[in-house]
Order: C-alpha cells, then sequence, then structure tokens
C-alpha cells in the first residue's frame, strides 16, 4: 500500500468516527426531546377511592381542576428536551397553589416518543372553617367562608369574620393570579372594623419560574384604624391614636442570570406614602404628611428543596424551602421626598437551609434601618432565627425554634407582641410587648395517623416554650409554658396547619404564681421565618 493510500484510510476512518460521534448526541437528543404534555386531573376522591357517603359528598360538592389550570404551570413544553429540574420546579409550584392533596410531574416512554405527565389529585377548597387562638382566659376567633378553586379555575373568594380583645372586622378578599393575559395577577381585600377600615390591591406580573426573565407590580393600600400601644402585660393600652394611612407602590425586578437552579435579580421600586398618628382625644391633631422614597435591591439564589411529608400537616407532601438566599436593598430618603433629613436605608437578610435523610434546619437573619445625615441610625430591626427538625422515624417528628429581634423606634403598634397565637402558648394577648424580643421552643409529635379514612391526620404532642419582650432599658418580661396536647388535620382540605389543642402549664412576669391553661391555635407557635414581628 503506498503513503498515499494509506493517508486517504486514515481520513475516512476519522471522518467515520466524527460522523459517529455527532451521530451519538443527536440520538441522545431524540429520545430525550418531548414529544407531548398530558395533563391528568382528578377529584378530591378519585375513582377507586370514590366509594361512601362522605367521598361521594365531596366530590359532589367539588369542581374539578380545569386541565388549562395545571397545563400552564408546567415549563416544559413539546419540542424541548425533557429537564428533571424544571419537572420538580413545575410540582412545587403545583403544590404552592394550595389547591392539590397530590401533584406528580414525571416521564413516560411511549410509541410515538418522550411525554411528560402531569398527574393531580385535587384537595377540597370550599371551606368553612374557624378557629381559636389563645386560652380559655383570652382568645381571638374566626369564622369564615372561603374558595380557594371557584369553579376549578384556581380564584380564590372568601369572606371572614374575626373577633379579638381590640377589635371585630369583616374581611372580603379575591386573588387571581393568572387574570390577564394568562400571566398578570389581581389580588385585593376589604377589612371593614369596628374601629376603622383597611383597603388593599396589587396588581403584578410574577416570575413564573427561576428562568423567567422580569417582573412588575403595582399596589396602593389605605387604613383609616386605632392602634393600640400595650405595656408591661396589662391589657388595658397605655396609649390609644387614630392612624391615617395610604400608600403607593411600584416597581420592577429584572434576573440578570437564570437556571433551573438559581438567579441573580436587580430591583427598583419606588413609594410615596401619608402615614400619620394623633391621640384618640386629639384627632383634630393629624397632619397631612407626605413622602417618598426609591429603594434598589440585589437578590441572589441557589435553589435547593426537600420534599417532606408530616411537617406542617398530615399525610402531604410538603416542599421545604433550603435554599441559600441573600438579599440587599438600598432605599434614598431625602428631604426633597419628604423627611426630616436626608438619609439612606441600607437592607440585608439571608437564609440557608441544610437537609438529610431524617431531618432539616433553617436558618435565618434580617437587617434594616435608617440612617440619618449624622450618620446614627434613627429607626431599624434586626431579626435572627433558627429551626432544626428531627424525624427518627416516620410517625415521630421533633422541632426545635430560636428566634431573637432587636427594634429601635418602631412604628405605634409596630413592637413585638407575643402572648396570643405567637410566643408561649396560654398567655393573654399582649402579655408581652416591646422592642426586644426572644422565643424559644420545642415540640415532639407523635402521628398516629396521616390519613385515617383517606380525610384526616390524628397526632399526640409534647412541648415547651419559653419567650418573652420589653423595652430597651425596662426589666425583661419573660414567661414559659409546658403541657400536652392534641394535633388534628383534613387532609381532604386544602390547609396544611392542623388544629391544636394543649393543656399547658404556664408561668412567668407578671404572674403570682403558675395556671393550667387550655390553649388552642393552629400550626406552630412560631415561625421559620425567624421573626417575631407577626
Amino acid at each position: 500500500m503506498t503513503s498515499r493510500a494509506l493517508l486517504v484510510g486514515v481520513g475516512l476512518m476519522v471522518s467515520a468516527s466524527r460522523l459517529a460521534a455527532q451521530a451519538v448526541p443527536d440520538s441522545l437528543d431524540a429520545i430525550r426531546r418531548v414529544k407531548a404534555v398530558v395533563i391528568q386531573t382528578s377529584d378530591v376522591y378519585p375513582p377507586g377511592q370514590d366509594r361512601g357517603f362522605l367521598a361521594k359528598a365531596f366530590n359532589g360538592l367539588h369542581f374539578t381542576t380545569r386541565p388549562g389550570v395545571v397545563r400552564r404551570e408546567i415549563l416544559i413544553r413539546p419540542g424541548e428536551l425533557y429537564d428533571s429540574a424544571k419537572a420538580a420546579e413545575s410540582e412545587r409550584t403545583l403544590r404552592a397553589m394550595r389547591i392539590f392533596r397530590q401533584v406528580k410531574v414525571d416521564s413516560i416512554r411511549t410509541d410515538s416518543g418522550l411525554v411528560v405527565r402531569a398527574a393531580t389529585q385535587d384537595a377540597f377548597t370550599t371551606r368553612i372553617e374557624g378557629s381559636i387562638d389563645g386560652s380559655v382566659k383570652s382568645n381571638t376567633w374566626w369564622v369564615a367562608l372561603n374558595e380557594l378553586n371557584l369553579l376549578g379555575t384556581a380564584t380564590r373568594v372568601g369572606v371572614r369574620y374575626r373577633k379579638t380583645p381590640d377589635r371585630d372586622a369583616v374581611t372580603t378578599s379575591f386573588q387571581r393570579n393568572r387574570l390577564i393575559d394568562n400571566r398578570i395577577g389581581i389580588s385585593a381585600f376589604y377589612d371593614a372594623r369596628s374601629d376603622g377600615r383597611a383597603v388593599y390591591g396589587v396588581t403584578w406580573l410574577p416570575f413564573w419560574s427561576y428562568a423567567a426573565r422580569a417582573s412588575w407590580w403595582v399596589s396602593g393600600e389605605e387604613r383609616r384604624e386605632r392602634v393600640f400601644q400595650f405595656v408591661d402585660g396589662n391589657t388595658t393600652p397605655r396609649d390609644t391614636l387614630q392612624r391615617r394611612f395610604w400608600m403607593g407602590k411600584l416597581g420592577g425586578s429584572w434576573a440578570t442570570r437564570t437556571s433551573s437552579t438559581g438567579y441573580l435579580r436587580l430591583g427598583l421600586e419606588g413609594q410615596i406614602r401619608r402615614d400619620d398618628f394623633a391621640r384618640q382625644s386629639r384627632v383634630d391633631t393629624l397632619g397631612r404628611s407626605v413622602s417618598g422614597a426609591v429603594t434598589g435591591s440585589l437578590e441572589w439564589r441557589a435553589a435547593r428543596f426537600l420534599v417532606s411529608r408530616n411537617f406542617e400537616g398530615f399525610g402531604r407532601q410538603e416542599d421545604v424551602d433550603l435554599s441559600t438566599v441573600v438579599r440587599v436593598g438600598l432605599g434614598l430618603t431625602p428631604k426633597s421626598f419628604g423627611y426630616r433629613d436626608h438619609g439612606i436605608v441600607p437592607g440585608l437578610s439571608a437564609r440557608t437551609g441544610l437537609g438529610w435523610r431524617n431531618g432539616f434546619v433553617i436558618l435565618t437573619g434580617a437587617a434594616l434601618a435608617r440612617i440619618g445625615e449624622a450618620g446614627a441610625v434613627d429607626s431599624g430591626s434586626v431579626h435572627v432565627g433558627g429551626t432544626v427538625v428531627l424525624k427518627p422515624k416516620p410517625r415521630q417528628m421533633a422541632v426545635f425554634h430560636a428566634a431573637r429581634g432587636w427594634q429601635k423606634n418602631p412604628m405605634p403598634a409596630g413592637e413585638f407582641d407575643l402572648g396570643l397565637g405567637l410566643g408561649p402558648r396560654g398567655f393573654t394577648q399582649h402579655a408581652f410587648t416591646g422592642d426586644r424580643a426572644f422565643l424559644l421552643g420545642a415540640e415532639y409529635r407523635y402521628t398516629v395517623t396521616s390519613d385515617f379514612l383517606n380525610t384526616a391526620g390524628l397526632g399526640l404532642a409534647a412541648f415547651a416554650d419559653y419567650g418573652g419582650a420589653w423595652y430597651s432599658g425596662s426589666p425583661q418580661r419573660t414567661g414559659y409554658s409546658v403541657g400536652l396536647g392534641l394535633r388534628f388535620g383534613l387532609t381532604v382540605a386544602s390547609d396544611l396547619a392542623p388544629a391544636r389543642v394543649d393543656l399547658a402549664y404556664i408561668n412567668g412576669t407578671g404572674l403570682t404564681k403558675g395556671a393550667w391553661r387550655l390553649a388552642f391555635g393552629k400550626g406552630f407557635v412560631f415561625s421559620t421565618s425567624g421573626r417575631l414581628d407577626r
């Protein structure tokens, strides 16, 4: 064989190998390319589970979610390559709507190719409900009629009556996240109170996925209300103020980096507001101040989620956000915008989490302050918190929580207020108020059944709470509670938080001796956000 023939043969072999190498990715892409997206919706009790009076009653009173409502949340389209991260994000988005009992987004191989299948099982979203928070001695209660999935369209409407030691109120609300052009949402509520009113409305284009590039919002709020200030655990307010408030906001955010696992976003927001206070007896002295502010922000997220069961509720898949998120902001508040001096408002918040086979931990922190032209902080707050969840067995869970907060010159009624729904259970409303606060809590829960008759969950609990609030320079006011309780939640409904009934032994500042109290509520007595200012 001549050298020329040898070179030709080698060249043909190299060309053939290149063609083969190119054909492999092409064939892999063809295998992963999605041919169709199939939506499978089912009623509260799907076929095979719809026997019996209870199942038939729930199904008969419920409108099954329309397939289009599910389809628009699926981030994978026909013709695209299948992406498991997008499938997982689609599942989280559907679960976050709180109208489904079960959600599954996966892929199946058919004769025609790869098909994405989104299967949902509805929750019963028509809710005639009520709740009592507090104890026999002091409580707040409410009753409501809410529909979270009106006619299967994911539209929320509701009316609620609530009674607290401070006031009565009737609230009507409306929300639909994709009302205009299948992308733009509108939300509004009107709160008619025995001592005033509150009105709020917002329209927005949200980031519908981590890959989305832009978001914007416009909102307005107006309040005409009575404001109480409590000290030293007294149920009689030290001061009673009248407040006149309105605010308009306009903002937008843009993603400079996107992926299915995180993003980097820049934001800009402007606001104009009135916020005036006067003593109840001197309403004629109310001012008419107007101020504005412009705030820029940057937010970075590395997404990380854990799918858990029997954490907040019973028998349901729950997405626990363990993402690392850092947000920084800087607001400008010059004299020309209505402030008494030039100032800036820096802000920083961060959260992260870590999960393992039998538990997870969430850590949070936030700081915000206004710094005047003299370089001193005239108002602000700092919050830190952490939550650890251990699940050694499927039926067992131990939760440990710690939070600490500091404030400087909070707005009237904006101070920490622990004692009813937030803080050690069994205490009266406004038991602990001030600009310093902390809360330590531990709860062990044993799940007796997570889905009794495919309808409800039941658990037993033991708990210990210790916390309090006080004003800087004043003696600390703290209290603790320990005891046992029951947990009950409907797995057929859309609400995750179970009702709790606790027998608590309490003691602390303001009590001459310990006492047993029967305490009621929903969910935990703390927030995983780590904040104590509600």
